[in-house]
């Protein structure tokens, strides 16, 4: 997970960049680049980047770079297609045993220009100044593996994957931004807010262009195809369609030169991953050498604990695996006095267990974490009548609807008349009728205080807008849902901004997404069966019991456990509430809240564990000045670059 800065000053003579604002971009992304890196200034323009190389290829890379037209380019990534771009590109490539990604981008770029960004396929950001054209082009990947922020003035735009970077450069203090704040007690926050006002996030599956001038415009480049219909006239078609994609994902992600880690919860998602890539690594056919998994077990939380299951998947693959217990690294421990929490962060609540997580990746020499978060939402986890149903009652099948009501009535042990009103006739509604006459209201947590509530308008926040009216069926609509909602986490980046691990998710893989959105919904769920496809790829794969698996455990005792063994602690921080000085919540609700769950009757669970991480991350702004302190410049790392005169080898 390499690290990019950089600042555009606009107008028709504008301003060489600064040396000095440019190395101290630089210095803010110095821990995140151990292999080295350099800052480029031309002209009005600077980028910074800094290296963290996870395979053969990016070891050839030196960014960022100069072009012989005098395009500057800083990438961040993976590049997943890359046998299929270098097939169209080959005359512009330079003949070498092992071509980089970054020598496949820009030969894209210089023969598509900005339609080049829709070709890429792979976790990655970028930031590209077209010298000719007089235009600056940010862009992140579908899923938003990568984080890429900027900050917009009349003068300039400043951009980085650090957000303190950013903040920094402006040695300012900054007003936080209630639209975040609010979108974080509800939903959870939105791929392109941060917590602070005029600076944004580039949307996932966007390019940011921003002309010299200072005129932005975000479009998006990729997006899920209605249209796309894919149909076969046997399961096993399917099966075998989809457990190519999927180990082609996992392919992709063992592009490395070094160990690989993957996470192991014992769950479907992540057990199939590692079974899969184990196969890959033994079969040769990748270029990481090893495998080794990490999870995260509970002594003392029964309900939490998945060991049974996570040495299934040891056994059977004869695998290392690294157990992180939570008696050792507990959840909502005291964070270490030197550790700055930048945006509101849910992940440094259980800080122990992610340091650790990087630690033995370290020990391991390990830079690339494979994650089977997506796979719920991708292959059909979320298992009941809708959307079948409400597609038949839409569609006038009738007959069809009566047979598959009985088949679900059957299955769910639930009457025919419920399951044909809330999950046939109540879908056909708009949305905000469906949440009020379908019973599925979510109620405030008690402890939002009324008059922010009300301001922010929490309430409407809470229902999903559905903008998906492009797909025509309730099913296609839902699949969508569940892959926007995986980007809307994904996209935080929240363990990469705080530990400085570089996560991949196979079940956002671009040409997986694309397939399973244009399956039939029977390949995914029917009565009885959910994840159809999967389980039936995955036999003999998985061990017998996982595959089987209908449930998996719940984390929420080891957070009420938590919250009991840390309540001293946690009232204390709460009777001097930064939240509540503010106005967001209300003090004595909150303490009500906080003694359900520390004896494991609190529902609102989710919105707690929020609660609790907004209210550290303002104390953390509160104390620290990190935030605009100026990073320590380093002399030196500044190249002065001309068109003529590449400080690089050109493309």
């Amino acid at each position: 997970m390499s690290a990019l800065s950089g600042i555009l000053n606009f107008g028709g003579g504008a301003a060489p960049v600064n040396e000095y604002d440019l190395a101290k971009l630089g210095a803010a992304l110095d821990s995140r680049g151990p292999d080295g890196g350099f800052d480029v200034v031309s002209g009005n323009v600077g980028m910074s980047y800094r290296a963290y190389h996870t395979n053969r290829e990016s070891r050839l890379e030196v960014q960022p770079l100069l072009t012989r037209e005098g395009h500057v380019l800083a990438w961040n990534g993976r590049l997943d297609n890359r046998e299929d771009l270098i097939r169209q590109l080959r005359s512009s490539l330079q003949a070498a045993n092992t071509i980089p990604d970054l020598a496949i981008v820009t030969a894209a770029y210089l023969k598509w220009e900005k339609d080049c960004f829709s070709r890429l396929v792979g976790d990655f950001c970028l930031a590209l100044w077209d010298n000719r054209l007089r235009v600056l082009y940010l862009v992140r990947d579908i899923a938003g593996t990568r984080a890429l922020k900027y900050h917009l003035d009349r003068d300039r735009i400043v951009w980085s994957t650090e957000t303190a970077a950013v903040l920094a450069l402006q040695n300012r203090a900054w007003e936080l931004d209630e639209e975040y704040i609010a979108d974080a007690m509800s939903l959870g926050p939105i791929p392109w807010r941060t917590p602070y006002k005029n600076v944004f996030s580039v949307k996932p599956a966007h390019v940011l262009t921003v002309k010299a001038t200072g005129e932005v415009r975000s479009e998006r480049f990729w997006r899920l195809d209605p249209s796309k219909v894919i149909r076969y006239s046997t399961d096993e078609q399917y099966q075998e369609h989809a457990l190519e994609q999927l180990s082609d994902a996992i392919r992709c992600r063992l592009r490395s030169d070094r160990p690989v880690f993957a996470e192991l919860s014992g769950g479907l998602d992540s057990s199939a991953i590692v079974c899969l890539a184990d196969r890959l690594i033994k079969n040769r056919g990748v270029q990481a050498p090893g495998l080794e998994t990490v999870s995260h077990v509970f002594d003392e939380c029964p309900t939490s604990d998945e060991r049974r299951y996570i040495q299934l998947v040891e056994a059977k693959q004869q695998i290392r695996g690294n157990h992180i217990k939570d008696k050792d690294f507990r959840l909502l421990a005291p964070l270490p006095n030197d550790v700055a929490i930048v945006n509101p962060n849910p992940v440094v609540l259980s800080f122990g267990l992610h340091s650790e997580v990087r630690k033995v990746m370290d020990q391991a020499g390990s830079r690339v974490l494979l994650s089977g978060l997506g796979g719920d939402q991708m292959f059909g986890g979320v298992y009941g009548a809708y959307p079948e149903v409400a597609d038949l009652l839409a569609s006038g099948k009738f007959l069809t609807l009566n047979q598959r009501l009985r088949a679900w009535s059957k299955a769910r042990k639930q009457s025919y008349l419920g399951l044909l009103w809330k999950d046939a006739v109540v879908r056909q509604f708009p949305q905000r009728f469906q949440t009020v006459t379908g019973g599925r209201a979510t109620q405030l947590p008690s402890w939002y205080d009324r008059d922010f509530s009300r301001r922010m308008k929490l309430h409407e926040r809470m229902l999903a807008k559905d903008r998906l009216r492009s797909f025509q069926t309730h099913s296609s609509r839902d699949q969508a849902r569940g892959f926007l909602s995986v980007v809307k986490s994904i996209s935080s980046c929240w363990r990469t901004e705080q530990f400085g691990i570089e996560v991949t998710f196979p079940y956002v893989h671009r040409p997986l997404v694309e397939f399973l959105q244009a399956i039939p919904l029977d390949q995914l769920m029917r009565p009885g069966e959910n994840r159809v496809v999967m389980r039936r790829m995955l036999a003999g794969i998985l061990p017998d019991e996982i595959a089987a698996r209908r449930t998996k455990g719940n984390p929420r005792e080891a957070i009420f456990r938590a919250i009991a063994r840390e309540s001293g602690r946690l009232r204390s921080v709460f009777d001097n509430s930064r939240l509540c000085a503010r106005g967001y919540i209300d003090k004595e609700p909150l303490f009500a809240a906080l003694d359900r769950a520390r004896h494991g009757y609190e529902t609102n669970s989710a919105f707690l564990v929020q609660t609790i991480s907004l209210e550290f991350w303002l104390r953390d702004l509160e104390t620290r000045d990190s935030l605009t302190k100026s990073p320590a410049v380093l002399p030196g790392r500044i190249a002065w670059a001309h068109a003529a005169e590449p400080v690089t080898p050109a493309v």
